[in-house]
């Protein structure tokens, strides 16, 4: 069994690879089939160069860290204020039907096209990144943590209370934990999302970041440079969602499949 699921891993990740072989050969049959092509589309080789060249300077780790850092403090602040509001809302059965249209409304509203006023309010600056972040993520946490908390069995609560358990201790003991298994399972929707809003509040006013970076290659007309800072947002991305399907893995693996 060991055996043929180490087969079946190889086999993956060889078809994997080889997509991304077929994919680099296309481009590159595709740029060097004309100039115009290698202008509008830029070249394997010419992005290749870039990111050397970023590497090898230590550039890179400047941008890496803008973009990081906006994604990771906008996601904990959302974790942490969507969490509280999820949870009220979930064990106050008035406060969800009062709260839950607006909650859909803003789920559904295109917010990453409200950067501008958070530009307005806190300036272009790390904080105006991390608040877009938290706009965008926070009404997903919110729904999934009070979706988690009403899914928590009665009789646990009726066993509590009926052992003198505090609201505060039933909040603590069972309903948070809840609601953190919940949050842990859409880590990986809500932190891809974190990301992206990190990046798109780049493109305006930043000094640094990969949004940036794609901004710099697009003033430049220079499409080698917006090619390369996609490919590392895209090598960023899939180590987080491997690291937090790690995580979920380990954390969940206690739940009936």
């Amino acid at each position: 069994m060991k055996t043929e699921n180490t087969t079946r891993r190889v086999l993956m990740v060889s078809a994997q690879l080889g997509f991304v072989v077929l994919l680099i050969v296309g481009w590159g049959i595709y740029a060097g089939s004309s100039r115009k092509n290698a202008f509008s589309a830029g070249t394997p080789l010419g992005t290749w160069n870039e990111l050397v060249s970023w590497f090898a300077s230590g550039s890179i780790w400047k941008d890496l860290w803008a973009t990081l850092s906006a994604a990771a403090g906008g996601y904990l602040v959302a974790v942490l204020l969507g969490t509280i509001i999820g949870v009220l809302t979930g064990i106050i059965p008035w406060l969800h039907d009062v709260l839950a249209p607006f909650f859909a409304f803003w789920n559904g509203f295109p917010r990453l096209a409200f950067y501008p006023f958070f530009a307005i309010l806190f300036g272009y600056s790390l904080v105006s990144r991390m608040a877009l972040v938290s706009f965008v993520i926070i009404f997903l946490i919110i729904a999934n943590t009070a979706a988690g908390v009403r899914e928590v069995d009665g009789l646990i609560l009726d066993n509590m209370r009926m052992l003198g358990a505090s609201r505060f201790e039933q909040v603590v003991h069972v309903y948070l934990p809840a609601a953190a298994v919940w949050i842990m399972t859409s880590a990986r929707i809500t932190v891809g999302l974190a990301l992206q809003a990190a990046i798109v509040a780049e493109f305006i006013g930043a000094s640094s970041g990969l949004g940036y970076l794609t901004t710099v290659g697009q003033s430049q007309f220079d499409t080698n440079i917006v090619w390369a800072a996609i490919i590392v947002v895209m090598v960023l991305a899939v180590i987080i969602d491997r690291g937090l399907y790690g995580l979920q893995r380990r954390l969940t693996r206690w739940m009936p499949a």
